[in-house]
């Protein structure tokens, strides 16, 4: 006789499930998970990624004042003072390093204004730690993309970081289980009933990182390691290389260093790397996160982890102490670089110092426009510009459509964009609405009120059923006295279009780069 499957043991969660269904319930997680959710499915998106990973950056405006922070400060000083768009971020530091920055000011925020914050951000610096010695490793290996190795080292440590954060009374037993002997895994195992090993590669699979990380977090058994004969295990390689690198520094005396070193050499015996190449990646690491230390905010003097590895590189702990004063002192122009970034936004969205924020853009768009570039690049950058500027709820350009007779919107930044741009088409045959006098007599038109009654009737159908804003901006692009395009600009509240003389002029000033680039890509 045959016993029928109880239905309730079918729809029982599964561990992984149930612990997502607690973290959902947490203040922040849902937040954490959707940005980075976002950020993984805009890096791996086959077309428009640049603009895809802007606009989820840009939903955030304390992130996104933040990343131009750091993308302009020592650790990229090639680049220093000359990244002051997202997109052009984006564009010149590729996706990988934008991903990594961001995500790593999202999971600091997050650590932020907690009862436990001092231990929450000790072992986020851990784990930033560790991704800085995999960037060494992955140069003397040979790897591609070192910031794949950073990300695959730092989300090794996922489950960790995620129950420290959120599940912190759980943590406490994780912790007091392995004073038992239990190993980690086992002790988190038998208190949020999955490792923790599962817990972080379960949650960054929900989060949208790609196979290739997926398996570039997953950790290698004890035993001595094999030679990687593909791409994605050298990569698995190298971040369990960082790590165990990183845990032997923390947890092995200065006495035992060399024994150690030896120890670690021998295991990863196929990736032939010495003893000194080891200390080396920890010491470059070191330099790295005091580097990184004023631009993140990270309490460097004050963590125990590092000061633990710096006595074992051979420091003092002095050292480690005076290691956040000197990193800020010798870098006076970041800081009030990073000070004048913070007072160009309020924390509304809204822009506080509009010109600035505009002649910054010009300024990346200028020097876009002299070298090679791409038409949706500097479009893009335009686009940013007027959203983050002038606080607008939407920005778009319109481009002529020659086959269809039409002005269709390309792309744009702001509320609800993926939707409306499909049902932003007009045709270009001469109707008396405001659009079609912007173009025809190539004239600039700001709408304060589309309610008002002596201009609703000059709003035109699309534009009521599909945006609706209360007021907005058009300013054409013209060339030859033929309108190629569009910029449109828009706000939710009426007279947000009232703008002063001065930020009308840095406005024309970028839509005459647009037409400068448009005239540059025309046949």
């Amino acid at each position: 006789m045959t016993t029928a499957a109880n239905p309730v043991d079918e729809k029982r969660p599964t561990p992984l499930d149930a612990v997502l269904s607690r973290l959902r319930d947490c203040s922040g997680f849902p937040t954490l998970s959707s940005t980075i959710s976002d950020i993984n499915r805009s890096v791996a998106s086959d077309s428009d990624s640049t603009r895809q990973l802007t606009k989820v950056i840009l939903r955030d405006v304390s992130l996104t004042t933040k990343l131009l922070q750091v993308v302009n400060s020592a650790i990229y000083g090639q680049y220093r003072g000359r990244i002051r768009t997202v997109s052009k971020a984006v564009l010149i530091l590729g996706f990988d390093t934008v991903r990594n920055v961001a995500m790593e000011l999202m999971m600091l925020e997050f650590t932020r204004g907690r009862p436990q914050e001092k231990a929450l951000q000790d072992e986020l610096i851990g784990a930033f730690f560790a991704g800085a010695v995999s960037r060494p490793l992955a140069q003397r290996l040979g790897i591609p993309n070192n910031e794949e190795a950073v990300i695959c080292t730092m989300f090794q440590s996922l489950g960790r970081l995620l129950v420290i954060f959120f599940l912190y009374e759980e943590s406490r037993k994780v912790r007091a289980l392995m004073e038992t002997g239990l190993s980690e895994e086992q002790a988190a195992e038998k208190v949020i009933g999955i490792s923790y090993r599962e817990l972080g590669i379960g949650v960054a699979r929900r989060w949208n990182f790609p196979d290739r990380l997926l398996q570039g977090m997953e950790r290698l058994p004890a035993h001595d390691i094999a030679a990687p004969k593909t791409e994605v295990q050298m990569l698995n390689v190298t971040a369990n290389l960082a790590n165990d690198l990183y845990v032997t520094a923390l947890c092995s005396s200065e006495a035992d260093k060399p024994a150690a070193l030896q120890a670690l050499s021998k295991r990863y015996g196929a990736l032939k790397l010495d003893p000194k190449e080891l200390a080396a990646a920890i010491d470059q690491a070191l330099r790295e996160i005091y580097e990184r230390a004023t631009t993140l905010n990270l309490p460097v003097a004050h963590s125990p982890t590092l000061k633990v590895i710096q006595i074992w590189t051979g420091g003092g702990v002095d050292d480690v102490e005076n290691a956040e004063v000197v990193d800020a002192s010798s870098d006076d122009t970041l800081i009030r670089r990073a000070e004048a970034l913070d007072a160009l936004e309020s924390e509304s969205g809204v822009a506080t110092n509009a010109q600035q924020i505009l002649s910054a853009g010009i300024h990346d768009v200028t020097e876009t426009l002299t070298s090679d570039f791409a038409l949706n690049d500097l479009l893009q950058m335009v686009l940013e510009t007027m959203y983050r500027g002038m606080g607008f709820t939407r920005t778009m350009i319109f481009v002529r459509d020659t086959k269809l007779n039409a002005m269709r919107a390309r792309f744009g930044f702001g509320a609800d964009i993926e939707r409306i741009i499909p049902q932003c088409t007009f045709s270009l045959a001469f109707a008396p609405d405001v659009f079609h006098v912007a173009l025809d007599k190539g004239v600039d038109i700001a709408i304060e009120n589309t309610q008002a009654a002596n201009i609703i009737e000059r709003i035109p159908d699309w534009h009521r059923q599909t945006l609706n804003a209360r007021s907005f901006l058009l300013l054409p692009v013209m060339l030859k006295n033929r309108a190629l395009g569009l910029l449109y600009a828009d706000s939710d509240r009426p007279e947000a279009t009232k703008i002063s003389a001065e930020q009308l002029s840095l406005l024309r000033t970028l839509r005459s780069q647009v037409v400068l680039a448009f005239k540059h890509c025309t046949p």
